[in-house]
Formats: C-alpha cells, sequence, structure tokens
C-alpha cells in the first residue's frame, strides 16, 4: 500500500462550472506521496513533471525540472529514490520496451539513463534536436504502438516566458535514431501528446494555444494529418492557464493537467467537451498519468513558483486523485532493441 499524505475528500464544489460539465455529484478523493523523511508531511519538489508508471516494478518514475533528479517512487513501500543528472534540465523520463535502462532528456539531448549505475557512466547520448538552437529544451513525449518515441521541444525560456514559434515536434526510431524526424513547426511549447485506444489518432497540445488538438495518425508510417481542434481551455474560464501533460483513459478520454489552472480537466474528445473538473490546491499542475495495480490511480505532477511559495504550502507535491470512476490503459514503450548494450 502506497503511503500517502490524506488531504481531502471532496465532492462537486471543486468542479468546473455546472454548466460547462455533464457530471454532478461526484465524489473522489485527493492524496499527497508523503515524505521519505517525515510520513506526517507531504514530498515536495521545485517542478514535478513527466510522471511514467512502470507495471513490471510497480513504481512511479518521474522527474523534477530544475533540481535535475529523475525520481522512482515504490507504489509498496512509498519509498522515493532519486537519481541526479546534473547536465541541465531533465523534462522527460520514459520506459524503454524490455530493457533496464530508461529514456531521459537532459537540456535539447536524449539519454539512455541505467538507474544502477553511477556517475556520467549511467547515461547513454541517443541524440540531439533542435541542432543550431543551444537554449531550446525537450520538453515532453510519448512511445506510439510502433515505438516510435514523439517528442517535442519549446523555444528559449525566461522565468514562465517562452519565445514563440522556435521549436519542433519529433518521432525519433531505433534504425534511425540520430536523425529524427520532425513533423510539425513551427511550435512553440510542445507538450501533451496521447493516442487514440484504436492508433487512428494523436492528440496532442502546443500550450500556448491553450487548445488540445487531434490529428489524423497513420502508425504504419508515422505520419500525422489533417490537424484539428478538440477543446479550447479558454471557453471553460480558463483564459490565464494552459494545457501542459496528457494522458487518456480505457475509455478513450482525454485527462488534462492545466499549468496555471490548478486543474485536471477530463475530456470527452469525441463530444469535445469537459466531462468533469478536479481542483488541486495548487496552481501549477504540470503532468499527469495512471498508475496502481488497478491503474485507477491518477497521478499528478505539480511545481513551486518561488514567488508564491508562502501562500502554496503544497506546491511541489506528487498527488494521487482516486476514485474519477475511470482507469487507465497499458501505454506503449520505446522500441531500442539494443538499449542494455548501446
Amino acid at each position: 500500500m502506497i503511503i500517502v499524505f490524506l488531504v481531502l475528500l471532496v465532492s462537486d464544489i471543486f468542479r468546473v462550472s455546472e454548466a460547462k460539465t455533464s457530471t454532478s455529484n461526484q465524489f473522489y478523493k485527493i492524496s499527497m506521496v508523503s515524505s521519505n523523511n517525515d510520513p506526517s508531511h507531504p514530498a515536495l519538489f521545485s517542478h514535478g513533471e513527466s510522471p511514467v508508471w512502470d507495471a513490471e516494478t510497480q513504481s512511479l518514475y518521474f522527474v523534477d525540472v530544475h533540481a535535475q533528479n529523475v525520481h522512482r517512487l515504490d507504489y509498496k513501500t512509498g519509498e522515493i529514490s532519486s537519481k541526479h543528472i546534473g547536465y541541465g534540465k531533465v523534462n522527460l523520463v520514459s520506459l524503454i520496451s524490455g530493457s533496464r535502462r530508461l529514456l531521459v532528456s537532459v537540456r535539447s539531448a536524449l539519454y539512455l539513463l541505467d538507474w544502477n549505475v553511477a556517475g556520467d557512466a549511467a547515461l547513454r547520448l541517443l541524440t540531439n534536436l533542435d541542432e543550431g538552437q543551444p537554449d531550446n529544451q525537450i520538453n515532453d513525449g510519448k512511445a506510439d504502438v510502433e515505438g516510435r518515441f514523439w517528442v517535442g521541444t519549446k523555444g528559449p525560456q525566461t522565468g514562465d516566458d517562452v519565445v514563440a514559434d522556435k521549436a519542433t515536434l519529433y518521432s525519433v526510431e531505433q534504425d534511425s535514431h540520430t536523425h529524427a524526424r520532425a513533423h510539425l513547426r513551427p511550435v512553440s511549447v510542445s507538450n501533451g501528446i496521447a493516442f487514440a485506444l484504436n492508433n487512428s489518432l494523436m492528440y496532442y497540445i502546443d500550450s500556448p494555444t491553450q487548445r488540445i488538438e487531434a490529428f489524423d495518425y497513420d502508425s504504419q508510417k508515422g505520419e500525422i494529418s489533417g490537424r484539428r481542434t478538440i477543446l479550447d481551455i479558454s471557453a471553460y474560464g480558463y483564459e490565464d492557464a494552459i494545457p501542459d501533460g496528457m494522458t487518456i483513459d480505457n475509455k478513450g478520454h482525454l485527462w488534462v493537467a492545466l499549468m496555471f489552472g490548478g486543474s485536471v480537466l477530463h475530456i470527452d474528445p469525441d463530444k469535445r467537451q469537459v466531462v468533469y473538473g478536479y481542483k488541486l490546491p495548487v496552481a501549477r499542475t504540470t503532468s499527469l498519468c495512471w498508475g496502481g495495480p488497478n491503474l485507477d490511480e491518477l497521478f499528478v505532477t505539480t511545481g513551486q513558483d518561488p514567488g508564491t511559495s508562502e501562500n502554496e504550502h503544497l506546491a511541489g507535491a506528487l498527488f494521487t486523485i482516486r476514485a474519477t470512476g475511470s482507469r487507465g490503459v497499458s501505454t506503449p514503450m520505446f522500441r531500442f532493441d539494443t538499449a542494455d548494450s548501446y
């Protein structure tokens, strides 16, 4: 059983406005993962991101971007272990099929990471993105059903401001990993990616647009086309928020973390409407994934704002949302057959 610090039991007082949702009187539980040092207090991180559930080890990997750490939460014991990178901001961690190694991003490069090896020897450079743009960073990514890794960048950033239209969405395949394939340009802040359950669509977020979008997706060719908007969050009262990380459930519904909005939106992409809004006691909700033995716990990473840290004591916590009535699905992993010997 995971060790958590219980926050509250909430009902529809935290809904998106009633006129905008199709669900009412829904109850759910929000908890936080406890600190290793003090189980009565939550573990806090400067900017949590990129949670990914490892079903084989029953653990959750995630990163602390600014601290340059990759973390592993053991679900059974509640213990959090860490791996420090030290090369620059670490925005992404993902699983590799059949490998003991992990895929991580450091600044604008992808590396293979060996958790059990100390020092620089733990990292193996896979590829560099956005060549000639040294201030760009990899921001988010997901593997598709064929094992390609779809990964996007963001432009130079100062504080919360990112230079627009300087980034790109790529895919990386094992046979041509040193030459990533560009699919979408320009992009400002490439963020959440999810694939429809039948692999016919790719859902995508370029955060400053405030939109969740869809593309027709050809999994055999690895191509996207037919870009269109599924939902604009500004139509739901989130004028100052941006969509960030995204995942999908076993009904094909999308779940989106709202940066600066302190919320998670449950979206029906076929109806193009919000089903429900889950409010968290922090502003910077960054990303999310399904986990737990039954894939029915939604893990949500958050970040801190140094300017409001005194007022947001729970900022940077790793939250779980339970009793949503939804659950996740097993997600594909990056395929790199020689990962362990690379």
